[in-house]
């Protein structure tokens, strides 16, 4: 059991780091896809916007990466936080960082605040239409 165990922490050490690497170097050459949900309704979905925000990211335009995706720019480092937590906690086998513990009044907050943000977005007029990923093109 214990030869299973740091086989499965070794091909995670290896395997996340190999995959993130290829999934930064595919988007970086190719971008991402174009918006399937926006294509067939015209509305913008929460996601819009988070490829050419990501771009901006990676490139440190700050502020180009929000006007693209706000919530997906803000949201960013909590869920980075999140990965690197359990990356870690499955190489070495233990929790090295305290607990994140999200409640279910915080979950709901959340879902609140994704389905306000998909509203808001869609509404033509200002200032909600600063939330759509094409005003600043």
């Amino acid at each position: 059991m214990k030869k299973q165990k740091t086989a499965v922490r070794i091909t995670v050490g290896v395997s996340v780091p190999a995959a993130l690497f290829l999934c930064v170097f595919l988007f970086l050459k190719f971008k991402s896809p174009p918006c399937f949900f926006y294509g067939a309704t015209g509305l913008y979905c929460i996601g819009c916007g988070a490829g050419r925000a990501l771009d901006s990211l990676f490139h440190l335009k700050i502020l180009d990466a929000l006007q693209y995706n706000l919530l997906f720019t803000l949201s960013l480092p909590y869920a980075a936080l999140l990965l690197i937590k359990w990356y870690f906690s499955i190489i070495l086998g233990k929790e090295i960082m305290k607990p994140i513990k999200i409640s279910d009044k915080g979950a709901i907050i959340y879902a609140v605040i994704l389905g306000a943000f998909f509203i808001l977005r869609n509404i033509p007029y200002p200032p909600f239409n600063y939330l759509s990923p094409d005003v600043f093109l």
